[in-house]
C-alpha cells in the first residue's frame, strides 16, 4: 500500500553565483508498507504530519538554506541537494523501510524525486 501526504513551506537558497532564490516548496512524502490489521492503516496520517512538521517545516520554513541551517556547509544549496537532505531526515525519523519516495517541487515546472 502506498500513502502520500503533502505540505507546503517557504525557503530560500543562494546558488553558487550568489543569486538568491526564494520558493514556495511543495513536498509530497510517500510511504509504502502493509496495512496494519489492528489499525487499518499503514501509518496514522496525524503521526506522519507531526514528523513532517518537526523534521522539515520547523527546520526550513521561512529560512535561508545557506544561512539558517548547517546542512549546506559541505554541499551545494540546490533543489537536488535539498531533496536529498529532506529524504535523509525523513528516513531517519520514520519507522525503518517505510519511506518510499519524496517529491520536492520548488516551482510548478520542476519536481525533484528521491526514491528507494
Amino acid at each position: 500500500m502506498l500513502i502520500t501526504r503533502r505540505m507546503d513551506f517557504s525557503a530560500s537558497y543562494r546558488d553558487r553565483s550568489g543569486a538568491t532564490h526564494g520558493h514556495n516548496w511543495e513536498l509530497e512524502v510517500t510511504l509504502a508498507g502493509p496495512v496494519n490489521p489492528e489499525t487499518g492503516m499503514v501509518i496514522d496520517l496525524k503521526d506522519l504530519k507531526e514528523v513532517m512538521e518537526r523534521e522539515i517545516e520547523a527546520r526550513f520554513d521561512h529560512r535561508s538554506l545557506n544561512d539558517d541551517t548547517s546542512f549546506f556547509r559541505d554541499r551545494p544549496a540546490t533543489p537536488e541537494s535539498f531533496a536529498s537532505v529532506v529524504f535523509e531526515l525523513l528516513d531517519k525519523a520514520l519507522p525503518p523501510g517505510l519511506l518510499h519516495r519524496i517529491r520536492l517541487s520548488p516551482t510548478r515546472e520542476q519536481t525533484i524525486e528521491v526514491a528507494r
